[in-house]
């Protein structure tokens, strides 16, 4: 089971965390987010000035529309030259929405970020994940009482087979002492026959 799991979850993590990136150029022609359909998550996580950025040079304005290239535009940051070169963002776009980012100024702006699971994809995916371990262990639990009931067998015949033998061995003990027993009157009837002859024989020689 903790093999099976660690293999999810490097499996989901090798998913949730594609690397994305992308460099906006400064011009009327807006930049989209994806070239081609997906059905994962964007998160935009960094905006950084290109290296050839003057320093003293034009702040450039990072902004985004969703919806459309002509839909309205919302600022996400500005960035100067030697002042302030990058900006950390947090942002997350879903796989059906069409995004388009928009700059102004001179020099060209980094974007970096990563692709995830929808949320209810990967819910989907754990739900699959939780019957499947849940089946496993279920089965695991049949097979530990299945274990149990042979040990609480083989430890119930062991006691049977250990009580036999107590009572073999009684009846053993009891027969050696019943021999011992007629042996022994045979001994004293030996004996006492002895005794007997030899008060005749005294009785002859007087």
């Amino acid at each position: 089971v903790d093999e099976a799991e660690a293999r999810h979850r490097r499996h989901r993590i090798t998913r949730m965390s594609s690397f994305w990136g992308a460099v906006v150029k400064p011009g009327k022609k807006p930049t989209p987010l994806r070239t081609k359909e997906s059905q994962l998550v964007m998160v935009l996580k960094q905006a950084a000035l290109a290296p050839e950025g003057k320093v003293g040079g034009e702040t450039s304005v990072l902004s985004v529309s969703v919806g459309g290239p002509d839909s309205e535009r919302f600022v996400l940051c500005h960035l100067a030259p030697g002042k302030c070169e990058q900006w950390a963002i947090d942002l997350g776009f879903g796989p059906e929405e069409a995004v388009y980012f928009h700059l102004t100024g001179k020099a060209p702006v980094h974007l970096t970020g990563f692709f995830e699971l929808d949320d209810d994809d990967d819910d989907d995916d754990d739900d699959d994940y939780d019957v499947d371990f849940d089946g496993e262990d279920e089965m695991g639990e049949e097979e530990e009482d299945e274990d149990e009931d042979e040990d609480r067998d083989d430890y119930e015949d062991a006691e049977e087979e250990e009580e036999e033998e107590d009572e073999e061995g009684d009846e053993d003990d009891e027969e050696d002492e019943d021999e011992e027993g007629v042996e022994d009157d045979d001994d004293n009837d030996e004996d006492g026959e002895d005794e007997e002859e030899e008060d005749d024989d005294d009785l002859d020689e007087e």
